[in-house]
Formats: C-alpha cells, sequence, structure tokens
C-alpha cells in the first residue's frame, strides 16, 4: 500500500549540549540493589535522602557512596520521579520486582542510551563509537575527539571512571558470582583478554513488545506527528538508531518492522515504494499500554 505523507529526517544537533560522565561514584549498578530499592524506596521516599542515611545504611546493607550511586541509577533508569516510583518503577514492583525479566532490562538500556544529557557516554557509545571490536583505550580516544570537537572540556580521570563503569555494567567482573552487574544478561558484549566485543544479532532475545514500546518512545522523542512517516534510514543509522542501540542486524530489524501492521492493527505500517522504506504513522500508540504489555 503506498502512502502519500511527510518523511521526518532525523539529525544529531551537537551544538550547546549538555552532557554528564559522573553520578555513579564509579559504581555499576547491581541487579539486587534495584530489587532492594525499589521495595525499599516504595515504603520510604526519603531513602536517598542525606539526611536519612544511616537508615538508609541499615535497609540496603550498602555504603554511602553506593547509596549515592544508587540514587543516580535509579533518575537514570527511569524508575523515579522526583520523590515517587515512577510508571516503570510501580509496574516492576508490582510484576516483576526480582527482574527475571530480561525485557525490563533492555528498558533499561534504553533508558540509558536516550538519555544524552545524563548518560552521555552510552548515548555517545551506541550513536557515534558503536565498534564491533574495541579496548578501554578506543572508547577514550573516539570519547575525546567528540569532546574536542563539541569544545567539551572533560578530564581524563573523569572519563576512564566512567568508561570502567560502563564496561562493568555489561559484563561480569570475574569472580563476582553473587552481584551480578545489571545488563550482562543483555549479552551486548563479551570480555576477551585485552577487549571487548560488541554482540550484533547474538544478544538477549528482543521481544515484540519491547520493540513496539521503543519504536513508540523514539516516535514521541522526535516529536512524529500522526499521517507522518519515519524513515527506515533513521532507525537504521540515525541518531539513536534502534537498530545499532539494540545491536541487531538488518534481517532482525526487518522482521520486527514487517510485523508492525499485525502488531499494531495498522496504527503502524510498513511500505517500500520506489526504493523509499519508511514506516507510516496512522495513530500515535500509548506508551503505558506498551509499558503493561512488556509487564503483563
Amino acid at each position: 500500500m503506498l502512502y502519500e505523507s511527510k518523511i521526518i529526517k532525523v539529525q544529531i544537533k551537537v551544538s550547546k549540549i549538555k552532557t554528564s560522565f559522573s553520578g555513579h561514584d564509579k559504581f555499576d549498578c547491581k541487579i539486587d540493589w534495584i530489587v532492594k530499592g525499589l521495595k525499599e524506596f516504595k515504603n520510604d521516599s526519603l531513602l536517598f535522602s542525606s539526611s536519612n542515611i544511616e537508615n538508609s545504611i541499615s535497609k540496603l546493607g550498602l555504603g554511602i557512596n553506593m547509596i549515592k550511586s544508587l540514587s543516580h541509577w535509579f533518575k537514570v533508569l527511569g524508575l523515579v520521579n522526583e520523590d515517587k516510583l515512577s510508571m516503570l518503577g510501580e509496574l516492576i514492583l508490582e510484576k516483576d520486582p526480582y527482574l527475571e525479566n530480561s525485557d525490563i532490562l533492555w528498558l533499561f538500556h534504553w533508558n540509558l542510551v536516550k538519555n544524552k544529557e545524563k548518560t552521555t557516554l552510552y548515548y555517545l557509545f551506541f550513536n557515534y563509537i558503536y565498534q564491533y571490536r574495541f579496548s578501554k583505550e578506543n572508547i577514550s580516544i573516539e570519547v575525546v575527539n567528540w569532546l574536542d570537537k563539541n569544545e567539551i572540556k572533560l578530564s581524563s580521570n573523569t572519563i576512564n571512571s566512567d568508561i570502567d563503569v560502563f564496561l562493568k555494567m555489561y559484563s561480569n567482573s570475574e569472580g563476582d558470582e553473587i552481584n551480578f552487574s545489571l545488563l550482562s544478561d543483555l549479552n551486548i558484549l563479551t570480555k576477551l583478554k585485552n577487549s571487548y566485543n560488541l554482540n550484533i544479532n547474538s544478544t538477549a532475545p528482543i521481544s515484540d513488545d519491547v520493540f513496539l514500546y521503543v519504536l513508540n518512545d523514539y516516535i514521541n522523542i522526535f516529536k512524529l506527528k500522526e499521517n507522518d512517516s519515519l524513515s527506515i534510514n533513521d532507525i537504521q543509522r540515525g541518531e539513536l538508531s534502534i537498530q545499532k542501540t539494540f545491536c541487531m542486524s538488518e534481517n532482525k530489524l526487518f522482521s520486527k518492522i514487517n510485523q508492525l501492521h499485525n502488531l499494531t492493527n495498522g496504527k503502524l505500517s510498513y511500505s517500500e515504494a520506489a526504493g523509499i522504506r519508511q514506516i507510516y504513522i496512522t495513530e500515535i500508540l500509548d506508551n503505558y499500554t506498551l509499558l503493561k504489555n512488556i509487564l503483563k
């Protein structure tokens, strides 16, 4: 079916941007931290307040710096809004409090990658760096080049600390069989002797529900509207590329795209005509409904 519509082009804007390569106190987030933290924050919204720190240490079994780190992770993972749990936080606590569903981990990953201002390294790696095999030094060089290009000054210690945490988030440390890093089960990275592999097309499965949620979130982020069309090239190679963010091959991406009409009852549809590949938006989907479908 051929649709006549406006194709919205997505471009990376690099001027006057805000960045952050800190906040985690050099601690990667652990699954057990989130499990404990959600329950305790639900009961006490002052869990991360400095005036409540002694009580928080007792409840969470973590040191002061770890609690500061967990507060940071709660914010950037999208688990809290100000002094209450977010929609995502509430649903996780209700439906999957032990984080057994890898779909939730994919949502965390997406929230980190799309947050250019607060988790800049995650945004940069999956948008700008994206090397199939790399070392810590490779990432550092690329980050410094990007910062220089955008006239942003940052100490090498801050950059390297953030890279260390980034790498730990996706791979477990040797000998640490209990405190699993939050995103290691996604199998995005494989740690080698002196480098890392980016696992294209061999990550944890990405459900149709997660794909729909992320695609709809992408549509909202770039302020697309009903009767707009989204270029496939944008979600393959543009800013916040879904294909790159989720380490998908082109075949895997299109296996999802080709199901859009059936999955959304025609609200989103893929079309190709005269070499132009696009997703036609008949109706913007409801993010809350999509989120509930993931956590049903």
